[in-house]
């Protein structure tokens, strides 16, 4: 894997066809839920013996018990108790254990979606709200697989087992005492469709303040420059009030539902103990019976009281589920080719581009863009600011979608190729230098040799909970070539002479830890020109066939510059590259210089030939010498 610049995924694999649905996950997991439901059964099977013995013990106190056996069944009531207690236990525990298994599914499986979705997504999508969605709504589903089909399930269990003995008992009195129940069933449709909609609201705007807080944190340096700590907490109340706001709907919701639903469930017990004791008052109902009636209206109390916060639960996972299922359902506009990979012996890097046109909306940024670069040959492209340099580099590696036979690699067109190898035959450094959490040595490192391990990981789909080891052979491949860099300081030769061409010995030498200095979030304990240096030091060990530098020493001083392009041309020398700069001093050296001017070619030659034709670079060439000898 040589790809290593920023955008899309390091492999764009096909989309699924469709998004699952929401049941389909759980569905994995089969085996646990039905130890679970099988729990749960014994669970209501046990606890009807509870109402049956105290039935029998309030019959055998009644007459006196002449027989003794009160003591028997007091055993053996506990006994009953003992038993549900355990089989609720285990039901949870194999019903919660699959909604976990299945969570870490569905978690996987959005990141590997995410990570084969393009730029465009990327960037039309705030960051918060999909971090949002990847966790607050993935616990919301999981909750709704969790709790939701536990209680659904116990709930059906108990109400027809309760409901089976207690029409055994006085199957007039069942029929009153169930008068109540279908205005339950209303109910909860009518609470179930205000909750979801509450629900969207609570998840859209929690995803948005996210986004905020996350957009605040990467720019704290500039909201301290400028002194918008005041604006930006203002904006962060009023935020986090609105959130406030649709939590509180929501929970004004899910408050009045309970009280709803536990008054009708008591109306229900009213109705047996007033019609039960009037029955009992006539010699037609045994106090034994309306004692075993009550307890087995009671043992109905939490589920109706459940079932309130159960359609809560269930709107919230669905509407959660709706957010997610609309990630899974959008599609890269960059498809991955089928070709053939290209011959792993022949490292040539040949480049041709035939009108390539680049629209971004109804902006045309490249406007038929043609020219070749030879293989083993260097092509510098020079122009103003928004000429089109960064598109096109970004054209070449598919990080945006180019249409078919406009570019071609070693004679093949690239929308043939497959992202995997068509970016594992390029090292791109950009402009905007992204370095990871880490190591300098693993973000130098990042490019090669565990690469390989990381496309095929993000090419292939996520592993069924527990796994049976990492995701892919990246860590253990990094935790063996670093565990030196972190004891010692001391890199893989490959890193070091990488770092050396790139100019970061000096840099490296002034740093305690070397090597295994750990850059921060994004490199920010660096500077800006020395994560451009670590950014070109990691597309130098890739040693790729086609090597792009984009502006990659923009943030360094002429005088650095000048001694990491003499380090360079060792590099570059036999290798196919393409070098982007807007300091003509860094270009002169190519063997072919392309001048863009608002999208289109305008020149194409050496450094001398470009002069002489006193064009658009002699114009660019003699402003440069102006300013530096101002």
């Amino acid at each position: 894997m040589a790809w290593v610049g920023y955008g899309s995924a390091v492999t764009a694999p096909a989309p699924p066809p469709a998004a699952p649905g929401p049941w389909s996950y759980l569905a994995r997991y089969r085996r646990g839920l039905l130890g679970g439901v099988v729990m749960l059964l014994v669970t209501n099977a046990m606890f009807l013996g509870i109402p049956v013995t105290t039935g029998k013990v309030v019959a055998a106190l009644g007459d006196g018990d002449p027989d003794g056996r009160v003591p028997l069944l007091c055993a053996l009531m506990v006994g009953f108790a003992l038993a549900t207690a355990v089989s609720r236990i285990w039901s949870r525990v194999w019903i919660f254990n699959a909604a976990r298994a299945a969570e870490y599914d569905l978690r996987g499986d959005l990141f590997h979606h995410l990570l084969g979705l393009d730029g465009l997504y990327h960037a039309s999508h705030p960051t918060g709200d999909t971090m949002s969605r990847l966790t607050n709504d993935v616990q919301t589903v999981r909750a709704m697989w969790g709790a939701g089909v536990l209680n659904i399930v116990n709930t059906a269990f108990a109400f027809a087992t309760v409901l089976t003995m207690m029409i055994r008992i006085d199957p007039t009195l069942t029929l009153i005492a169930c008068l109540p129940y279908p205005t339950i069933v209303v109910a909860g449709r009518l609470f179930g469709k205000r909750i979801y909609k509450a629900s969207i609201g609570v998840q859209t705007q929690l995803g948005a303040l996210s986004n905020e807080i996350q957009e605040d944190l990467t720019a704290i340096a500039a909201i301290k420059t400028y002194g918008l700590e005041a604006e930006r907490r203002a904006r962060f109340v009023a935020s986090s009030h609105q959130l406030l706001g649709r939590n509180m709907a929501l929970t004004r919701i899910r408050g009045a539902m309970g009280p709803v639903f536990a008054g009708l469930g008591s109306i229900a017990m009213l109705l047996v103990l007033y019609l039960g004791g009037k029955r009992h008052i006539d010699g037609r109902l045994g106090l034994d019976q309306l004692v075993e009636m009550t307890q087995y209206l009671a043992r109905l109390v939490w589920p109706t009281l459940a079932l309130g916060w159960m359609l809560s639960l269930l709107q919230r996972g669905q509407a959660s589920w709706t957010r997610l299922a609309n990630l899974l359902a959008t599609r890269s506009t960059i498809v991955d080719g089928a070709g053939a990979p290209l011959p792993a012996a022949a490292q040539l890097g040949g480049l041709e581009l035939k009108e390539l046109t680049v629209k971004r909306g109804d902006r045309v940024v490249l406007d038929r863009v043609s020219f070749t670069v030879a293989p083993g040959t260097t092509t510098a492209i020079v122009g103003r600011t928004g000429s089109g340099k960064s598109t096109l580099c970004e054209a070449v590696n598919r990080l945006l979608d180019v249409p078919a036979g406009t570019v071609f690699l070693d004679g093949r067109d690239v929308t043939e190729l497959t992202l995997a190898d068509l970016r594992g035959a390029i090292g791109y450094a950009p402009q905007e230098a992204f370095l990871f959490s880490t190591t300098i040595a693993d973000n130098i490192a990042f490019g090669y040799g565990a690469g390989s391990s990381l496309a095929r990981g993000a090419g292939s789909p996520p592993r069924r909970m527990p796994p049976a080891g990492p995701p892919t052979k990246l860590a253990d491949e990094l935790r063996a070539a670093f565990s030196s860099v972190i004891e010692s300081g001391e890199a893989p030769a490959r890193v070091r002479e990488a770092a050396a061409t790139a100019g970061l010995t000096r840099d490296l030498d002034g740093m305690p830890e070397g090597f295994a200095t750990v850059v921060g979030e994004r490199g920010i304990t660096l500077s800006g020109g020395q994560r451009q240096r670590v950014a070109l030091a990691r597309a130098i060990a890739a040693d790729p066939r086609l090597l792009i530098l984009d502006d990659s020493l923009s943030s360094v001083d002429a005088e650095t510059e000048k001694v990491i392009l003499e380090r360079l041309r060792a590099v570059l020398a036999n290798r196919t590259a393409i070098l982007v700069s807007h300091r003509v001093a860094a270009v002169r050296a190519a063997h072919q210089i392309v001048v863009l001017d608002n999208g289109r070619v305008a020149e194409v030659g050496t450094h001398a030939e470009l002069l002489q034709k006193n064009g658009a670079y002699a114009e660019l060439y003699r402003t440069q010498l102006t300013a530096e000898a101002a």
